[in-house]
């Protein structure tokens, strides 16, 4: 088995070169083939997983953040070439879904000698297909918060959650609360009107940690919503703290409808937050495509 470790020095927190001893420290004495490669442009890590995917007897290995897992997961996808993850981002959602990422020691090591497991992937369409999400895909207050938070990051450095909530409390002083959209799942309109926002999950945590959907899973081949009523600010404060611990279910006025094909669709141009990246659509399909992508679990600390 050959190992290829890309790194993405503008990750984040900048700091994605800090795997490197750790790398060369396992393979020291090894026989195992291992490559060590710098990212040079915004799509190069798609690029790369997709020529080493080509290939074949790889198992690739991303420092970066969220943004470069999902291109990772977009050059894999529909190969068998599995992806570990060593977290330099500002957020670092998906890992956790797969480790206690408060507990990173000899993450290399446990990556390295990791179990592949199958994980879902959504399917995404505008007039077309133009890539795959497998974590969180959301419209609305947080699409706009993680808009602000990543100026935020840039401009001071602020990461994480704490970056998440600085960009949310902007939104508000901006009165930017409500947006008008229309759900469609399955074929049926759940919703035709405003919201506060729209958040589509296959895995579990988003923002530096807040948990949109509790009880979703990355494997269970649906897509787990949950919509939020575009009500007061009364609404907002009262639910943001539950919200970021995943105690929010429940709550009047927060449902969490679930299905396979999800349409949300607007009059107005939104962003729509994918995986930390901030596109704008005015309308965005989806699918669920079970088991798509190969993701390696760390082992856990002995």
């Amino acid at each position: 088995m050959k190992h290829l470790f890309i790194i993405n020095p503008m990750s984040g927190s900048k700091k994605a070169a800090k795997f490197l001893p750790e790398i060369k420290k396992y393979f020291e004495g090894r026989e195992d083939e291992y490559s060590i490669v710098y990212t040079q442009h915004a799509t190069h890590i798609k690029e790369l997983c997709e020529e080493y995917a080509k290939k074949g007897g790889y198992r690739i290995y991303v420092a970066g953040g969220d943004g470069s897992v999902n291109q990772a997961a977009n050059g894999v996808a529909g190969y068998d070439t599995p992806i570990g993850i060593l977290p330099t981002g500002s957020g670092n959602d998906f890992i956790k879904n797969l480790t206690d990422y408060t507990k990173l020691k000899d993450l290399v090591k446990r990556t390295v000698e990791g179990d592949v497991i199958k994980v879902d992937a959504i399917k995404l369409y505008d007039e077309e297909l133009f890539g795959y999400c497998i974590n969180i895909l959301s419209m609305g207050v947080d699409a706009e918060a993680a808009y602000n938070s990543t100026q935020i990051t840039r401009k001071y450095g602020i990461t994480g959650m704490l970056a998440y909530l600085l960009g949310f409390f902007r939104v508000l002083r901006q009165k930017k609360t409500k947006f008008d959209v229309k759900i469609t799942i399955d074929g049926q309109v759940i919703n035709d009107g405003y919201v506060m926002l729209a958040a589509c999950t296959n895995g579990k945590y988003y923002g530096g940690g807040f948990i949109p959907v509790p009880h979703t899973s990355f494997d269970d081949g649906i897509i787990d919503m949950c919509i939020a009523e575009a009500r007061g600010l009364d609404f907002v404060f009262s639910v943001l703290p539950k919200y970021m611990k995943g105690k929010h279910v429940g709550v009047e006025g927060i449902t969490f409808p679930k299905g396979k094909n999800i349409s949300l669709e607007s009059k107005d141009m939104l962003k729509v937050n994918i995986e930390g990246e901030i596109i704008e659509r005015r309308s965005i399909r989806m699918e669920i495509v079970p088991r798509l992508i190969n993701v390696i679990k760390p082992k856990d600390l002995e």
